[in-house]
């Protein structure tokens, strides 16, 4: 069990072009305005966002896409349902008949102490390169990242391992206030989960996307804790 702890999860969806969008975006505010401490809304011509005042949960219905965001979440199931709750709504709202695509963005961080002795330290691991391969270049690497990208069964994703420092940190998130919470050194995980074109047909896009949400954050935490124990875990 590694220390790593999520900060911040996104749920999209991708479709053609709605054009049921323009004439219930009022209907979409006045719906979602008030769950929960969901008190704000903006309108613009391609996009309806309900949020908080804090700025760590948006819900958002677009021209082509629907998605859900929430910084600091209690829990990835609490999400995954509010997320479900939300997203077939508007499908259903907008009558989206096909997806383009589906993605889950988690990201996670493992707070640690010394932001240089972490680079020393998962350079070591990451690349086995010996000081003779790093004279060569003339020097030694002050950062590092690690971006990939996976294939994973019928789903790809987006994949960046790294050291960071809170003043690269807020670049990731909205609100203030957890901004002002963040570690001033972690290791960084970025996972983004997507599947193109999906055969999700509107009888059964619920079941479809609940299985989607669940599963993919499941092997989301799997992955990343794995990847942590090997490359970032040490204090």
């Amino acid at each position: 069990m590694t220390d790593l702890k999520i900060w911040k999860i996104v749920f999209e969806i991708r479709y053609p072009a709605a054009a049921n969008l323009f004439d219930n975006r009022g209907k979409i505010a006045a719906k979602w305005q008030w769950t929960s401490d969901l008190s704000e809304w903006r309108i613009s011509s391609n996009q309806v966002s309900v949020h908080n005042k804090s700025g760590t949960t948006f819900l958002n219905a677009g021209f082509k896409n629907t998605s859900v965001v929430v910084e600091q979440p209690e829990n990835h199931a609490q999400f995954s349902e509010r997320a479900l709750e939300f997203s077939t709504w508007v499908l259903d709202l907008l009558q989206i008949k096909s997806i383009d695509r589906v993605g889950l963005r988690i990201i996670q961080l493992a707070k640690r102490q010394h932001f240089k002795l972490l680079v020393s330290k998962m350079r070591e691991e990451l690349f086995k390169l010996g000081e003779e391969d790093w004279a060569s270049l003339d020097g030694h690497p002050e950062d590092l990242g690690l971006p990939l990208t996976l294939a994973l069964g019928e789903n790809k994703a987006n994949f960046t391992l790294g050291p960071m420092k809170s003043d690269q940190l807020v670049n990731f998130f909205e609100s203030n206030d957890v901004k002002g919470k963040l570690p001033s050194v972690a290791v960084f995980i970025d996972f983004d989960l997507y599947k193109n074109e999906p055969n999700f047909p509107p009888e059964t896009r619920t079941k479809n996307l609940g299985d989607f949400l669940k599963s993919g954050s499941q092997q989301i935490l799997d992955i990343s804790d794995k990847f942590l124990a090997k490359y970032g875990g040490f204090k």
